[in-house]
C-alpha cells in the first residue's frame, strides 16, 4: 500500500504545479487533456496538440458494423480491447483497464448499468444515431471525472440545428442483422428541435467453425439454442433554447427498450431491459469578469434490468428464476471557467446519488427467493475540483486536483456477508491529482508526459452482493488507487509520415480483485501494476492511399496476492496486438483493408479461472462512397451515402476475453464463460443525409 506520508507529497507537489500554472504569467492556449473519438473538428500547431488525440470521422463510425460501440473502439484503437458477452452488450478495455476501472458518461452524466453481471456495459446504453463524437482519456488526467480509475469515456450526443435537418440510415447484415432509424432536427435561431428513433435486431451469429453463439453455454434449451440474439427500440429528443445571445439551455432525454438479450457468458439472459437517459443543462458565456463560462447542470438516468433462466435447462432451478435490477442516479454539477493570471481556471463541484437494488423472484409463482441479491444500496459521493491549462512558450501544460467524500450503504440485513464483518456502511475520503505536459522541440515534434493520482470506489457488487452463502461482497473493501506515470514521443517526417510512440506505469494500491479461498467466492484489495505502451504510425504513400500501423503490449503483475492465489499475473489484461491497414480515400470513396493480430493469451491468471487463448489473425475489409452534399449533377443524389464490408474475411474462429469475473446471476458465483467472436460477417448501409 503506498504510504500515507508518499500519498500526500504526491498530491502536495502537484498542487504546487497547479498553483504556478494559474498565475504564473505567459501566453495562454485553451486546450483540453484527452483523446478524441469520432470528431469532425480539426486543430492547430499541425495537429499535434496536448490533447492526444486520435480521430474517427463520422464516415468512418457509420462505414462499421455498428452492433456495438466496443466493438469499433477495438477495432480503430490499438490500445483498447473488449470483453465479448454475445452479440450485443459488449464491453470495452483500455491499457489493461476494464470495467468499473474505467468511468463511462453520456454528456458528462454518469452512466452505470444496473446487472450484477454486467450483461448491460454503459456503452450499450447508447445508440449509434445519438453520437456526435465520444472522448477517450487514458489514464487519471481528468479531475473534472470521479472515479476514473484507469480512464474514462463520454459520450457527446447531437445538437439540434436550426432550419431542417435530417438523416436516413439503414443497416444490415449476416446473421438476421438490421438496424432502422432516422433523425429529424430543425427550428430557428433561438429555438432549435431534434428526434429520432431506431430499431435493431439481430439472430445468432456464428463463429469460425459453425457454433451458434448458445453452444458456448450447454445449459441452453431447445429454444434457447433457437432464440435471436436481441431486439431493441431505441427513442431520444434534445431541445437547445437561447433565451439571450450569451445564454443557453439544454435539455435531453432519451428512452431504449430492448427485449430477450442472449447472453450465454452468464447463467441467465435478458428477458427486458429499459433505458432512461434525461439531462437539463443551463450555460452562460461572458457573465462577468471572473466567468468566461459558467455551466448548471441536472440529470436524472435510470436503468431497469430484467434477467430470466426461461431458456435454460440446467443448473437445477435456474430455469425457474427471474431478477429484477434497477438502479437509477441523479447528479447535479456546477462549472465556472475564468481567465486568471493569464491562464485559463476551470473549477467546480458536483454531487450525484445512486440506489441500486435487485431481487431474485420465482418467474411462475411470483414468491421472492432473495430479497438482498442487491440490498438496497444507496451512494453518494461529492467532489470539488480545479484545473489548471496553459500555453509556456513551446511548453503546454495542464495540472488539476479534485477531493471526493464517496459514502455508501446498504439498507438491507447483509445476511450472508455478517460471516466477514458486521459493517454495512462506509465514508472515504479521496484526494486526486494530476500535472500532463507536452513540449514541442520543433513546430511538428513533441515530447509529452504526466504524473496522475486516482482512485475508484468498490461496486455495489463488490461490497455489498448476496447471492448465497458461497459468494457475497466484502463491505470492508477499501477504494482502489492508481498513481501512474505516461511519456511519449510524437512526430511528422516530411508532412508524410506521422509516428506516436508512448508507454506507462500505474502502480495500483488496494487494487479490487476477486478472491476464492475457504470454499467463499468474494473480494479483495491487493497491490499490483500495470505496465505498457502503444505506437501508432501512419505513412502517406500519395493519390489517396495511406498505410497504417499499430502496436500494442501491456503486462499486468500482483505485488500482493489474494488467499488461495499464488498466481503473479493479473487477470483480464490482453496481449501483444498488432495492426497494419492499407486506406484509401478520394473523391468520394473510400476502403480499408486489414489486418489484426493477437499473439496467445499465456500471462494470465489461472488461479482465478482464466485459461489460456491461442493467438489469432483477422483479415477485414470496408469500402464506401459518399455523394458530396449540395454538389453535382444528380442533386436527389446529395447526401446519399453507400457502405459495404466483411469482417472475419478468412472465417477465423477465435476468442477476444478471457474468463476472470464472477456471476451474479448464478448461485455459485462461478467465473463466466468465453464466447468466441463471430465468423465471416457480411453487411452493409445506405444513409441519407438532408
Amino acid at each position: 500500500m503506498l504510504p500515507k506520508r508518499i500519498y500526500f507529497i504526491i498530491v502536495l507537489s502537484l498542487a504546487v504545479i497547479l498553483n504556478y500554472l494559474v498565475f504564473a504569467h505567459a501566453q495562454t492556449t485553451i486546450f483540453d487533456l484527452g483523446q478524441v473519438v469520432v470528431s469532425e473538428d480539426e486543430d492547430s500547431r499541425d495537429n499535434l496538440t496536448i490533447e492526444e488525440k486520435t480521430k474517427i470521422s463520422q464516415k468512418t463510425l457509420k462505414s462499421h458494423k455498428v452492433v456495438d460501440l466496443a466493438e469499433i473502439l477495438a477495432d480503430e484503437m490499438i490500445e483498447a480491447s473488449m470483453v465479448r458477452k454475445s452479440g450485443y452488450g459488449n464491453e470495452v478495455g483500455l491499457r489493461g483497464f476494464t470495467k468499473s476501472n474505467l468511468r463511462f458518461t453520456q454528456d458528462d452524466t454518469l452512466l452505470e448499468g444496473s446487472c450484477g453481471s454486467r450483461k448491460d456495459p454503459p456503452l450499450s446504453h447508447i445508440n449509434l444515431l445519438t453520437i456526435q463524437k465520444i472522448e477517450v482519456k487514458e489514464g487519471p488526467y481528468d479531475v473534472s471525472v470521479p472515479g476514473a480509475l484507469g480512464g474514462s469515456i463520454n459520450v457527446i450526443s447531437k445538437d439540434p440545428q436550426s432550419g431542417l435537418h435530417g438523416e436516413i440510415l439503414s443497416k444490415f447484415g449476416s446473421y438476421g442483422y438490421l438496424s432502422q432509424g432516422g433523425i429529424i432536427s430543425g427550428g430557428s435561431e433561438k429555438l432549435q428541435g431534434l428526434f429520432g428513433y431506431n430499431y435493431s435486431k439481430s439472430g445468432q451469429y456464428e463463429d469460425g467453425a459453425g457454433n451458434k453463439v448458445s453452444s458456448f453455454n450447454p445449459n441452453y434449451n431447445n429454444d434457447g439454442r433457437n432464440l435471436d440474439a436481441f431486439k431493441k427500440h431505441d427513442f431520444w429528443g434534445k431541445a437547445l433554447i437561447e433565451p439571450a445571445d450569451n445564454q443557453k439551455v439544454s435539455v435531453s432525454s432519451s428512452y431504449g427498450e430492448a427485449h430477450d438479450i442472449l447472453t450465454p457468458r452468464v447463467a441467465m439472459d435478458t428477458e427486458k431491459e429499459k433505458t432512461y437517459l434525461n439531462k437539463i443543462e443551463y450555460t452562460i458565456d461572458n457573465l462577468s469578469s471572473i466567468s468566461k463560462e459558467l455551466s448548471i447542470s441536472g440529470y436524472y438516468n435510470r436503468i431497469e434490468h430484467y434477467p430470466y433462466g426461461e431458456y435454460r435447462a440446467l443448473p437445477v432451478g435456474i430455469d425457474q428464476k427471474r431478477i429484477e435490477a434497477i438502479s437509477y442516479v441523479s447528479g447535479a454539477q456546477v462549472e465556472n471557467k475564468i481567465e486568471a493570471g493569464l491562464g485559463l481556471l476551470t473549477y467546480g463541484t458536483d454531487l450525484y446519488f445512486r440506489n441500486w437494488y435487485g431481487n431474485i423472484i420465482n418467474r411462475n409463482t411470483g414468491v421472492i427467493l432473495n430479497n438482498e441479491l442487491f440490498p438496497d444500496v444507496n451512494e453518494l459521493n461529492s467532489g470539488l475540483y480545479i484545473k489548471a491549462e496553459r500555453d509556456i512558450g513551446k511548453l503546454s501544460a495542464t495540472a488539476g486536483l479534485r477531493m471526493d467524500v464517496f459514502y455508501s450503504k446498504a439498507n438491507e440485513n447483509l445476511k450472508f456477508s455478517k460471516a466477514m464483518t458486521g459493517n454495512n456502511g462506509q465514508t472515504d475520503v479521496l484526494p486526486s491529482a494530476d500535472a500532463y505536459l507536452k513540449y514541442f522541440l520543433t513546430d511538428v515534434m513533441n515530447i509529452f508526459g504526466g504524473l496522475g493520482l486516482t482512485n475508484r470506489m468498490p461496486t455495489t457488487v463488490e461490497r455489498y452482493v448476496q447471492e448465497s452463502a458461497g459468494y457475497y461482497g466484502n463491505p470492508d473493501l477499501k477504494p482502489s488507487r492508481n498513481f501512474e506515470t505516461d511519456l511519449g514521443f510524437e512526430t511528422k517526417f516530411a508532412e508524410r509520415l506521422k509516428l506516436k510512440v508512448k508507454g506507462f506505469y500505474s502502480y495500483l494500491t488496494d487494487y479490487i480483485y476477486q478472491k476464492f479461498s475457504g470454499g467463499i467466492r468474494t473480494y479483495t484489495n491487493i497491490d499490483a501494476y500495470i505496465s505498457g505502451g502503444d505506437a501508432t504510425a501512419a505513412y502517406d504513400l500519395s493519390q489517396g492511399f495511406t498505410a497504417e500501423a499499430g502496436l500494442a503490449y501491456q503486462r499486468g503483475r500482483k505485488l500482493s496476492q489474494p488467499a488461495g492465489n499464488n498466481d503473479k499475473d493479473l487477470a483480464e489484461i490482453s496481449p501483444l496486438k498488432i495492426k497494419l491497414a492499407l486506406a484509401y480515400d478520394k473523391n468520394g470513396f473510400f476502403a480499408v483493408y486489414e489486418w489484426l493480430h493477437s499473439l496467445d493469451s499465456k500471462d494470465i491468471d489461472a488461479a482465478a479461472g482464466e485459461t489460456t487463448l491461442k493467438g489469432w489473425d483477422v483479415f477485414n475489409f470496408r469500402a464506401g462512397y459518399q455523394f458530396a452534399q449540395n454538389e453535382g449533377n444528380f442533386p436527389l443524389l446529395n447526401g446519399l451515402s453507400l457502405n459495404f464490408g466483411i469482417d472475419n474475411l478468412f472465417d477465423r474462429k477465435y476468442a477476444v476475453a478471457n474468463s476472470y469475473e464472477y456471476d451474479p446471476t448464478d448461485p455459485g458465483g462461478a467465473n463466466v464463460r468465453i464466447v468466441n467472436e463471430p465468423g465471416r460477417f457480411i453487411y452493409g448501409s445506405i444513409s441519407y443525409k438532408f
